[in-house]
């Protein structure tokens, strides 16, 4: 196998490894009855995402262009849920998402294979203006690591950066049952830029259950250490909300 084709399918499964990141699980709470209680709900979810752009790894740039199908023919295991809990004007929120891919490919010297283990956490606060305005802000954690396993050795390594975001959450639609929001956040740190957009609705069951969608793009342009991180991740989500009264 190529040099070149190799660093081609780690990057390209580097990105798959970043890629099931938040279906954007926003929870979007109803109004609280008793102002002065926590109100909080747990939701699971899955952001099924394609992604472009180009990733780099020491000075070998290579364009990324994948579909969620694709992830999907070499993912091992995969979790991710949302924490989100309001009082009064105030909230925050916990989100973690963990992914593990093992590809393999034969070769004439053997069988190459990859283990791609990368996690992705997102902690911050909302403030809710009025009904329909909240204000966000936070910071996005991401770890990776890509282990490369070679008929006669084993190479790979981690990387790991940190970014803050400040944003804007709406709800211009809000029913008994139905709601329609849309979210907005830039930000950097050890990123250049990163910036993210959402829209999304929900149904709630009753008090307790919701089941959501949404429609998410998360554009990353991340460099350091001989590594570029320059993908954009697009695609539906799906979630699940349980509320604790």
């Amino acid at each position: 196998m190529k040099l070149k084709h190799l660093l081609s399918i780690v990057a390209l499964l580097v990105s798959m490894g970043l890629g099931i990141q938040t279906a954007s699980a926003q929870g979007v709470l109803q109004d609280e009855e008793e102002p002065d209680r926590w109100r909080s709900t747990l939701f699971v979810y899955l952001w099924a995402i394609s992604m472009d752009g180009t990733a780099g790894i020491r000075g070998n740039e290579v364009e990324i262009d994948s579909s969620f199908s694709d992830l999907l023919e070499v993912l091992d295991a995969a979790i991710s849920a949302r924490f989100e809990s309001h009082k009064g004007r105030w909230g925050y929120f916990l989100d973690g998402m963990y992914t593990k891919l093992n590809p393999k490919e034969n070769t004439p010297n053997g069988e190459v294979s990859l283990d791609v283990k990368n996690f992705i956490g997102e902690a911050g606060g909302v403030y809710h203006f009025n009904r329909t305005v909240q204000g966000i802000f936070g910071l996005r954690y991401q770890d990776m690591s890509v282990d490369l396993n070679l008929p006669r050795r084993t190479v790979g390594g981690d990387q790991n950066w940190l970014d803050g975001f400040i944003g804007i959450r709406l709800v211009p639609v809000r029913t008994d049952k139905w709601y329609v929001w849309l979210r907005g956040d830039v930000g950097g740190g050890d990123s250049d830029t990163v910036w993210n957009a959402v829209v999304g609705a929900g149904y709630r069951f009753n008090n307790r259950w919701t089941l959501g969608g949404a429609y998410r793009v998360l554009s990353n342009d991340f460099e350091q250490d001989g590594f570029k991180w320059d993908v954009d991740y697009s695609g539906l989500g799906i979630t699940l909300g349980y509320t604790f009264q």
